[in-house]
């Protein structure tokens, strides 16, 4: 059920939210390096390859030939976890205070839940485009698609039910005392 107290931040968190998506239409590489360096970082790590970056494409893995480009950065993620935190966590505060940190407490934990499952996403890509799948005859832009929705939708349902129990349980758990 959705509090009357809580529309106000409904609402700045849908501007925000439009405000972003409408941005995304215009924004180049270099405007999404904060989410394509730290994931780039982190398959560099797991990968043990190095990456080349070009300004206009993204980030080049020469050994594997592919990009890490802006439609690898997961903004759409980060744009739909930011929405499922402020609707969590809004349903659980009570205060103008908690309410108002809400807001960062959600762009920060969609940060790093989207660098977290981008980079699952990509290497879980690499590790099946390591694979000799040939014999299947599937389009691997469809295997790349198939991964990126399946990681995406599993993370994102998964996030929501943990912080929900979590929530769920610290609200009962305080009733208790």
């Amino acid at each position: 059920m959705i509090s009357n107290k809580n529309i106000p931040y409904y609402i700045i968190a849908f501007i925000l939210f439009i405000v972003l998506k409408v941005g995304y239409r215009y924004a180049t590489v270099e405007d999404l390096d904060f989410l394509l360096n730290p994931t780039h970082k982190i398959i560099s790590l797991v990968t043990g390859l190095q990456s080349t970056y070009a300004h206009d494409s993204g980030y080049y893995y020469e050994q594997l030939n592919i990009v890490i480009d802006k439609s690898c950065a997961g903004y759409n993620f980060w744009l739909l976890s930011f929405l499922m935190f402020i609707f969590l966590l809004l349903k659980h505060t009570t205060t103008n205070f908690q309410k108002i940190n809400v807001l960062w407490i959600s762009i920060i934990g969609a940060y790093l839940l989207t660098i977290g499952v981008n980079s699952a996403r990509i290497f879980t890509s690499i590790s099946i485009q390591r694979q000799d799948i040939s014999i299947l005859q599937i389009d691997p832009s469809i295997t790349h698609q198939a991964i990126g929705i399946s990681t995406n939708l599993t993370f994102l349902v998964l996030t929501y039910l943990l912080i929900e129990r979590v929530l769920t349980h610290k609200k009962s758990d305080a009733k208790l005392t």
